[in-house]
């Protein structure tokens, strides 16, 4: 009889074990039944945007995946006002450096015709690179404007400043020196070459034209009369 309940007993034990090793395990705080489609739809419910409401460009949502950019979206995003265009702004001004009225008077200067002008000594003082310069000429009825593109100092604090002439000629320009008293102005144009002197305290100016001068020049006679020597050619009878 002990064999046999022996026996028995292995085998219960036996079975036991295998018992609990094919069991699957149903602990209750680990075995979630899976959620079914009503259910799933109402997770995350207290945090998902109301009904008619878009998320702001931008904000990142925690429930996108890591691969999925969080960049605004540039179309979504409003565009930068264009920028107003004020004419005040944009315009470059053009400074006269002289003034010469209606009648402007009319002088001499070393004994050649000259027009007499009214400068203005701040605009003067103010000259730079890039500004843009205007120049009445009354022999030619118009005023003439130019740009100032260079500049460069010589000795004594003088400035000199180049510049074209605005739609003009490509040999076309005006050439400022600056000095501390007094400022010279060449005005180079296809109609003649005037040239300025002005005081730069005062404001005083001339302008005389070079064909004016050249013109004057050409019919004055500078020449010295050279009184004639009466000479005897060599071999001939003295009288």
């Amino acid at each position: 009889m002990s064999k046999a309940l022996a026996f028995v007993t292995g085998i219960a034990v036996i079975i036991v074990v295998l018992w609990l090793l094919f069991t699957p395990d149903t602990d209750p705080q680990t075995d979630t039944p899976p959620l079914t489609g009503a259910e799933s739809g109402s997770v995350g419910s207290d945090t998902a945007p109301a009904s008619g409401q878009q998320q702001a460009p931008g904000v990142q949502d925690s429930n996108l995946p890591e691969s999925v950019s969080h960049w605004p979206d540039p179309e979504a995003t409003s565009a930068l006002p264009a920028r107003p265009d004020n004419p005040a702004r944009n315009a470059r001004p053009v400074i006269s450096l002289w003034e010469a009225g209606n009648h402007p008077d009319k002088t001499e200067v070393d004994g050649f015709p000259a027009t007499r002008l009214q400068a203005n000594p701040e605009a003067l003082a103010g000259l730079h690179v890039g500004q843009q310069v205007a120049l009445p000429v009354p022999e030619l009825n118009r005023t003439v404007t130019a740009r100032l593109t260079t500049t460069h100092n010589q000795l004594n604090n003088i400035e000199v400043f180049r510049g074209p002439v605005t739609d003009g000629h490509a040999k076309d320009n005006v050439v400022v020196t600056r000095g501390e008293t007094s400022t010279y102005v060449v005005l180079s144009t296809r109609d003649g070459v005037y040239s300025a002197v002005i005081d730069n305290h005062s404001g005083d100016a001339v302008l005389t034209s070079e064909t004016d001068v050249q013109d004057k020049l050409a019919g004055h006679e500078d020449a010295i009369p050279v009184p004639g020597i009466d000479q005897t050619p060599p071999g001939s009878p003295s009288g």
